[in-house]
């Protein structure tokens, strides 16, 4: 169920509740350009124990798009990227340390098959969101995205799913988007 971010309704954050001890997972899911990135490092400042930082992201950089000759040479490296995603998901899944995964996903299944992977655990969906402007203005100020990637994202389907909680960047920054992401967590 979506809840729009009320910061003055949560509690402040503590960490976990008393005597929790099991890891969780933070999936932070919505269009490029949006703050995923900015509030996962936030969430690592605040988390009371160590936490991966896992973005597709990071799989996505091993090729380099512009190299790709057909679209099923770009459909073979996404499936790569995603593979790969989930088998070091899969590892760190296994181990004591909470995870904060960063997505752009689009694919259903593909979402699907990753939250499988950290179903084990405690895990909290946060739609992260901004109006296009905003993500437009923000695309054209990092030189990692291509132009237009913000407007062919934003809007899509695939982010209007239900989440644990929405948060709009345009109204927060990121250390209040992870504080009001702590928050939920206590009360759940």
């Amino acid at each position: 169920m979506e809840r729009p971010l009320d910061l003055d309704a949560l509690p402040p954050a503590a960490g976990r509740r008393a005597g929790a001890s099991q890891a969780t997972a933070i999936v932070l899911h919505g269009p490029t350009s949006a703050g995923k990135s900015t509030i996962a490092k936030a969430l690592q400042a605040t988390a009371p124990v160590p936490a991966f930082h896992v973005s597709l992201d990071a799989f996505v950089t091993m090729s380099n798009r512009r190299d790709m000759r057909s679209d099923q040479e770009r459909d073979q490296a996404y499936r790569i990227h995603c593979e790969n995603l989930r088998s070091s998901l899969s590892r760190v899944a296994g181990t004591q340390f909470d995870i904060i995964l960063d997505l752009v996903l689009r694919d259903e299944a593909e979402l699907e098959a990753i939250l499988q992977v950290i179903a084990g655990r405690p895990t909290y969906v946060i739609g992260v969101s901004a109006p296009l402007e905003v993500l437009e203005e923000r695309e054209r100020a990092r030189e990692d995205r291509g132009a237009g990637m913000a407007r062919e994202q934003a809007g899509h389907a695939a982010y209007a799913r239900p989440y644990d909680l929405v948060i709009d960047t345009s109204t927060c920054g990121p250390e209040e988007a992870a504080a009001a992401i702590r928050n939920l967590m206590q009360l759940r």
